[in-house]
């Protein structure tokens, strides 16, 4: 075999070696590049799913806040209904003022009623302020006039309290024990309390009694903490994730 021949074998092979190496270093990176895209192919899907879950759950508590708004506006309809009988009937009796008396205590047991089956904020001080109006008209120590006027500003209050929300004190019943607690009102939709040891939850109705239940799940208790953190930090609007705890109290 001459040289030239031999030379071009040589070369022959090493363009063989050289093809084969390029093939194989080909196929690896196309295999690579496979992988990365089923990689990718997965995140996205995954990305989708989570996607998904966040929608559904954003369109429950959608749903669930336009069931609160529309409770809240029934509650204000029902006592601004209320106050238009008071102020039909005052209107009927005015030129009697004995006549007044009957109204009073009616639109009176009327609101009491209104108080036990709405939010337990300040329910006893609530009904006490409303019944001394009645036992001051009694003894005459209120006139029938001024006595309506202050029933009518009592309904007036309980309007009001469906728009407020903020931090308030007071006492509640927590393992068969009354506790003084920081109690974070939204309306007269939802409360959560706290303790002065920061065991947090919030009022529930069962069974047509308004109970205290205490928040175990780490997640909500930290939700609820960061709601008495921005009410005193008197951040009023803005967007909050909170437990499911609206009040729902019982429409008669």
């Amino acid at each position: 075999m001459s040289t030239k021949t031999i030379s071009i074998a040589l070369s022959m092979l090493l363009s063989t070696t050289t093809l084969m190496a390029s093939s194989d270093n080909m196929a690896e990176s196309l295999m690579k590049l496979r992988a990365e895209v089923e990689q990718l192919d997965s995140q996205i899907s995954d990305e989708k799913d989570a996607y998904k879950a966040q929608m559904k759950s954003l369109t429950m508590q959608k749903s669930e806040l336009d069931a609160m708004v529309s409770r809240e506006e029934l509650k204000i309809k029902q006592i601004e209904k209320e106050l238009a009988k008071v102020k039909e009937n005052i209107r009927k009796a005015s030129k009697n003022s004995e006549g007044l008396n009957p109204i009073v205590n009616d639109a009176i047991e009327s609101l009491v009623r209104m108080i036990q089956d709405s939010i337990p904020f300040k329910t006893n001080d609530r009904i006490a302020s409303v019944l001394k109006i009645k036992e001051d008209l009694k003894n005459s120590l209120l006139t029938p006039q001024k006595a309506l006027l202050l029933v009518y500003n009592a309904y007036a209050d309980e309007i009001r309290m469906t728009k407020e929300n903020g931090i308030f004190k007071q006492s509640i019943e927590l393992d068969g024990t009354s506790k003084l607690v920081e109690v974070a009102r939204i309306g007269s939709v939802m409360m959560y309390f706290k303790t002065p040891n920061e065991r947090v939850g919030y009022v529930t109705k069962d069974n047509g009694m308004w109970k205290y239940k205490e928040e175990l799940n780490k997640e909500n208790q930290t939700q609820i903490l960061n709601i008495f953190d921005a009410f005193k930090k008197q951040i009023r609007t803005g967007y909050f994730t909170l437990p499911n705890a609206l009040a729902v109290s019982e429409v008669k």
